[in-house]
Parts: C-alpha cells; sequence; structure tokens
C-alpha cells in the first residue's frame, strides 16, 4: 500500500462507515497532505537556520525590515495562511485531484482487510517523526 493509497483510502472509508459522502475524504486527505508538506518545509528551514552559519542573523534582519516590531505570532499567521492555501491548492491539483483520489480508493479497498487496518498507522508513524523532529529542532535553538 503506498502513501496515498493509505491516506486517501482510510479518509474514505471512514466517512463513508458514518454514512456520509465519502468523497469529502478527499478534502480531509488533501489537507492532511498539506499540513504533512508544511511541516516536512519547516524542518527542512530549521536544519537550514541550525546549521548554515549566518542565516538566522541575516533572516531576523530581513524580517525586521519587513514586518517591523510586531509579534512573531501576527507574522507566522501572515506567512501560514497563503503558505497552507497554496500548497493545499498545488496538492489539489496534482497527487489530490479526483481522479488520483478515485483511483488510490478503488486501490486501497482491492487490498486484503487486514492491510487496510494498518493504513492510519502508514500514514501516522512518518507525521508524527517528522513532527518530532520539528520540535527538537525548534526546543534545541532556544
Amino acid at each position: 500500500m503506498t502513501f496515498l493509497q493509505a491516506l486517501y483510502g482510510s479518509q474514505y472509508k471512514e466517512i463513508a462507515e458514518r454514512g456520509k459522502d465519502g468523497a469529502k475524504g478527499r478534502l480531509n486527505g488533501n489537507l492532511f497532505l498539506s499540513a504533512f508538506i508544511i511541516v516536512i518545509l519547516l524542518v527542512i528551514f530549521l536544519l537550514v537556520l541550525k546549521f548554515v552559519p549566518g542565516v538566522n542573523q541575516s533572516l531576523s534582519n530581513r524580517i525586521g525590515r519587513v514586518f517591523g516590531y510586531n509579534s512573531g505570532k501576527t507574522i507566522g499567521k501572515l506567512l501560514a495562511i497563503p503558505l497552507l492555501a497554496l500548497i493545499y491548492l498545488a496538492v489539489s491539483r496534482t497527487v489530490g485531484s479526483e481522479n488520483n483520489f478515485n483511483r488510490s480508493v478503488k486501490e486501497f479497498y482491492a487490498l486484503p482487510e487486514d492491510e487496510q487496518h494498518k493504513a492510519n498507522q502508514k500514514l501516522l508513524i512518518p507525521f508524527f517523526a517528522v513532527l518530532g523532529l520539528m520540535l527538537v529542532l525548534a526546543l534545541s535553538s532556544l
């Protein structure tokens, strides 16, 4: 089972078992995939900040010139919302398109039942591993 089969198939199955339209699993899957991509990008960003000398100071100076003395929370919102929208749009037009979603769901249902039950594990282990790495990198820079 591929990551996309596990993602879209499990989302479809969970929603369909509740008696709702399983096609809404595409939205959930695309949002999860977008969040996962953002976390990966943040890990890469934190690695660059940690291991490339001078980037942290240079970036701090540029952000200060652009945003002034706004809080980090405000700057995060200003940057994160458009980034999420951009990544979601890219995901929904490529790997998360309706054709790919339907194909992944069909392939997911062709798998044996015991393999289908491992779908959440296949999704959550990499996500939490990358999320944990992000937290470690963020806390190590304090």
